[in-house]
């Protein structure tokens, strides 16, 4: 399975949002900023010698993090372990990744969610628990939902650290629900809740003309909002184990059908075209509805505020929490931490690489990135408001294993494709051929155990098993 390189996603976001002269800008705020705010304590000795740092590439290390280096640690003699090449067909990633590890020996670990969680399993990185207690570094202004997800997976320890965060919130259009006099969405709603408030904005007009209550773009069917109204409720398509699907379940019938009535009323409007390859401005503000003005709820992460910001949107808007169904309402289907610093178990130089681990976790490097980033930091003190918008909404989420878990290695890669045929044949027959849920669920039930089963059989053959 071919594991995202989040680094480079994060680097290329931010070349392009943001340009070269925001990271020349943090350069110059790491020289005014070095040796001041050490909380009244006495400053480190400065971190000498080598430092390995696995990462992407070099080019990403100068892009990224040369300036920081050279202006805080300007004696460490950084050596990057590339990690370009463990991506390819044919290749397992982590497995390549882990013998890098053990192979390379770097210091310093820049990973992602998926990846600190493997590497723990493995028992690859270094417990940081007695470094953060010996030198006590600051975990209480930390966002709470980032520490227990680095510490539940760490079993109570913490095996990294991490900057920033994303997670989701329900974004509305304000002078929409004046003009027809609707009350404002309420914090955290369930689907329910949401779907009913939509149905109040049935107006007059084509389809490419009138506003709808709520819109997401980039769905390629009716079925990935299915997907993600189920993964928002801690649902999954198939048991732990990897052995039996769990389709036909009343949670996934009321789903299905609130998606499903959705459309077929018109609640619910679908823009995507799957099968085009090259989007350009014209498309992709087509597919933001909200940003034109024609959706009067939308859902999205902290980009949808500078895409209202590039359109020129001219209507009042605000935020609320996403919706949820949980008791405390506040688990984020869309939450995730990034990236974690993590240092390698059996690293020569622990005492540079925690250093390094602690300056891009504190203070000094928040207050830079609250003026260089769109980023969410995890230090709330520093989320700034944004045109008079407070950021609450972003910061009022917990992390729940549930609902944040929806890959399971367990399942043959060559299911996952005929599953997915499956069921948009199955969406297909009950959006527009009179299936009822109820039989659409069960046919997606019966097939894709049908195709499960093949894909392990043909598995236990290709590895000589049986």
């Amino acid at each position: 399975m071919n594991i995202p390189n989040s680094e480079r996603t994060v680097t290329e976001f931010r070349r392009k949002k943001y340009g070269f002269s925001l990271l020349a800008l943090a350069a110059g705020l790491v020289l005014l900023l070095n040796g001041c705010d050490q909380s009244g304590s006495a400053a480190a000795p400065q971190p000498k010698g080598s430092l390995r740092i696995a990462m992407s590439s070099e080019d990403y290390f100068q892009y990224e993090y040369a300036d920081y280096f050279t202006a805080k640690f300007p004696e460490l003699d950084v050596q990057v372990v590339s990690t370009q090449d463990l991506y390819g067909p044919g290749k397992n990633y982590m497995k390549e990744y882990i013998k890098l590890i053990d192979e390379q020996k770097p210091d310093l670990l820049i990973t992602s969610t998926f990846e600190y969680d493997k590497l723990i399993q493995a028992g690859k990185l270094y417990d940081l628990s007695p470094l953060i207690t010996k030198d006590q570094f600051d975990l209480h202004n930390l966002l709470p939902a980032a520490v227990d997800y680095l510490q539940l997976k760490g079993q109570g320890k913490l095996y990294g650290l991490a900057p920033s965060f994303s997670s989701s919130v329900l974004f509305y259009n304000k002078d929409v629900f004046d003009k027809l006099h609707i009350a404002y969405p309420k914090d955290q709603m369930t689907w329910e809740e949401l779907i009913r408030l939509a149905q109040r904005f049935q107006g007059e007009g084509s389809k490419d003309e009138r506003i709808y209550g709520f819109h997401m773009g980039f769905m390629k069917s009716p079925l990935d909002l299915v997907s993600y109204i189920g993964q928002a409720e801690g649902l999954a398509f198939i048991d732990p184990a990897g052995k039996n699907l769990m389709m036909n379940t009343d949670a996934w019938k009321r789903i299905y059908g609130l998606v499903i009535d959705g459309y077929k009323s018109g609640v619910l409007q679908w823009t995507y075209t799957p099968d085009k390859r090259r989007y350009d401005k014209e498309d992709v503000e087509r597919e933001d509805m909200f940003g034109a003005g024609r959706a009067a709820m939308t859902i999205g992460h902290i980009g949808q505020i500078n895409s209202l910001k590039q359109r020129g949107a001219s209507f009042a808007w605000d935020m609320v929490g996403a919706p949820s169904s949980n008791p405390g309402r506040s688990s984020n289907p869309n939450f995730y931490i990034l990236p974690i610093y993590s240092i390698n178990a059996q690293a020569e130089n622990v005492s540079s690489a925690w250093e390094v681990v602690k300056y891009f976790n504190g203070r000094e490097a928040a207050k830079i990135a609250s003026k260089t980033s769109m980023e969410l930091p995890v230090r709330k003190e520093f989320a700034k408001e944004i045109d008079g918008h407070s950021l609450e909404p972003f910061y009022n989420v917990k992390y729940n294993e549930n609902v944040q878990s929806g890959y399971n290695e367990n399942i043959p890669l060559s299911f996952t494709e005929q599953l997915q045929v499956i069921m948009e044949k199955q969406m297909e027959a009950m959006l527009q051929s009179g299936v009822s849920v109820e039989a659409g669920l069960q046919q997606i039930q019966e097939q894709g155990q049908q195709a499960l089963d093949k894909a392990y059989a043909e598995e236990r053959v290709k590895s000589g098993a049986d």
